[in-house]
């Protein structure tokens, strides 16, 4: 049976897409802490198959290790595998979602702070959040889906850039 896997890099996408399926927004699925930067993806074949559908949200304004990262790739390359690329990082993300011009206006807008650190552990502790995000217009559907300069680099390292997917239609049922 094919199964979704979302592999995230924080706890505030951990939170993020844990409301998106709660919501259905996005299609049911296992979250699993991941990052493609810093730490080798071992033994794969115990934990998905390669019929599953494997989502990783991945910054591009902390690209580690690209050996790792090019190493996690190849071995990834079999599966049905979706590169979910943050445009900077997951804050950059969440001010096109909701229409804000920057980062400070989305912390102000959110929770009355200035800190990027504040912003992320009220979000992560927020027990309203989804009040939060409609209160500040946030749409799902934008989330993802601006093409960033990650696309230049995935096509230098052979990995063609139709993995890359905006959240509409592959994380929707």
């Amino acid at each position: 049976m094919k199964r979704v896997h979302y592999f995230y890099e924080g706890e505030t996408e951990e939170k993020l897409l844990q409301l998106l399926k709660d919501k259905k927004d996005i299609t049911p699925g296992r979250l699993r802490k991941h990052n493609l930067w810093t730490t080798e993806f071992k033994r794969i074949e115990r934990t998905v198959n390669k019929v599953d559908q494997l989502f990783f949200f991945i910054d591009t304004d902390a690209m580690r290790n690209l050996s790792i990262f090019t190493k996690n790739i190849t071995q990834l390359k079999p599966y049905n595998i979706r590169l979910m690329v943050q445009h900077k990082n997951l804050e950059d993300e969440l001010c096109f979602s909701c229409g804000k011009n920057s980062p400070s206006a989305l912390f102000k807008g959110f929770y009355d702070t200035t800190s990027a650190t504040e912003f992320k552990t009220r979000f992560n502790n927020d027990n309203s959040l989804q009040q939060k995000l409609a209160a500040n217009n946030f749409d799902y559907k934008k989330l993802w889906s601006r093409e960033t300069v990650f696309n230049a680099f995935l096509t230098s390292k052979g990995i063609s850039s139709q993995t890359l997917y905006s959240i509409k239609k592959p994380l929707k049922k």
